[in-house]
């Protein structure tokens, strides 16, 4: 636990069920199928007892500036419940003037009447899990949709009023190509999309997709491709995976890259406070999680982590060279880093940052090869 008295400004709340669960998916999530008929309700009874719990330790900023809800499917948490459980956290604290309250979803738990509920509670800003717009990769990775219900929802979405909306896409899924890649963006840039996350599909070696993941340079071509194509439909790439319309970055996901401060609530929720160094999470399990909050009065934090001086010197790296702001020169800082430099800005991995002449950044490139950026720089 926090040693310092942090207040935390930026929310993550986790929102464990799911209609099924993905193939490649890394996250805490129970599928319908798994969902007993009262874990709903103890869910949103111990979500309740951790707001009160948190917020009587002081653990809440006076003004809340981003608030993401993940999982897991937020949006099938019906309305109701939903309203509940932020009239709960509101007692403790408010939303700034200017805020972002993000909302995930996926395009099966999307009606127009239920997103008109979720836009009066206060949320702002949907991200929508669509990953491809073939049905036939999307049946491979074990979603629930189609390409119809995908383009459906997102008309429901807009309908409901929303107006900042992103959506999730993979490339480097096994049988995709450059055509399908060019297909997706444009079906999904048809709509008055303010983001879009472009993520590779990635699998551990024991995954039964794993042999069929295409090589590197496919990856690589696949990647170079979604920069120039979204950079071209006036998308900036300021993250490896991500692209915005200019003033629409993620603003809570942003918190992660700069590594300042979040809290997480939720069962699986990581939280990070930046005064103590410290990472603390909480049972990736709906029960190892709710049991201490409702039987004993207690957070169910599990496991912490304070970073030793190397890894924050690890991390300063890894988050720099994943932002299209880079780094100041002034971490340039031996005669060995200084050389590596040189050869990566040779190698086209690492370029002067055009707009800021005190800084460097990653080349398109250099975002796909990030790993090989920061060992080579840490």
């Amino acid at each position: 636990m926090p040693r310092a008295n942090q207040r935390h400004s930026s929310l993550y709340l986790h929102f464990p069920f799911c209609e099924a669960k993905c193939h490649y998916c890394d996250f805490y999530s129970i599928g319908r199928e798994k969902t007993g008929s009262g874990d709903p309700d103890l869910f949103e009874q111990a979500l309740l007892r951790e707001i009160d719990l948190r917020g009587n330790r002081g653990d809440f900023s006076d003004r809340i500036e981003t608030l993401f809800l993940g999982g897991g499917t937020p949006s099938m948490t019906p309305p109701d419940s939903m309203e509940r459980i932020f009239k709960a956290l509101f007692r403790w604290t408010s939303l700034a003037p200017v805020y972002e309250w993000t909302m995930e979803a996926n395009p099966s738990s999307i009606t127009r009447d239920r997103f008109k509920a979720y836009r009066e509670l206060g949320i702002n800003r949907i991200s929508m899990g669509v990953q491809s717009l073939r049905s036939d990769h999307l049946q491979k990775l074990g979603r629930v949709h189609d390409e119809r219900e995908a383009l459906r929802a997102l008309d429901s979405v807009f309908e409901s009023g929303f107006t900042n909306v992103s959506t999730d896409l993979l490339c480097g899924v096994p049988g995709q190509t450059l055509d399908d890649l060019d297909s997706h963006i444009r079906g999904l840039t048809a709509f008055p999309l303010t983001h879009l996350s472009i993520y590779l599909l990635t699998l551990t070696p024991g995954h039964p997709m794993y042999r069929e993941l295409p090589d590197e340079n496919e990856q690589l071509a696949h990647l170079s491709f979604i920069h120039e194509k979204m950079t071209d439909l006036g998308f900036e790439h300021y993250e490896i995976s991500n692209f915005a319309k200019p003033g629409h970055r993620a603003r809570h996901n942003l918190v992660y890259w700069t590594g300042a401060s979040y809290l997480g609530l939720g069962p699986s929720a990581h939280s990070f406070s930046l005064a103590d160094r410290l990472r603390f999470r909480n049972p990736n399990s709906l029960h190892r999680w709710a049991t201490p909050l409702l039987n004993e009065n207690r957070l169910p934090v599990e496991d912490s982590e304070e970073l030793t001086p190397e890894q924050q010197e690890l991390e300063k790296w890894l988050l720099a060279i994943r932002l299209e702001e880079g780094f100041p020169k002034a971490w340039i800082d031996s005669d060995s880093r200084r050389k590596k430099v040189e050869i990566l800005i040779k190698e086209g991995l690492l370029e002067p940052h055009p707009r800021m002449g005190d800084r460097l950044r990653a080349t398109p490139r250099g975002f796909a090869l990030s790993d090989a950026l920061v060992r080579e720089l840490s």
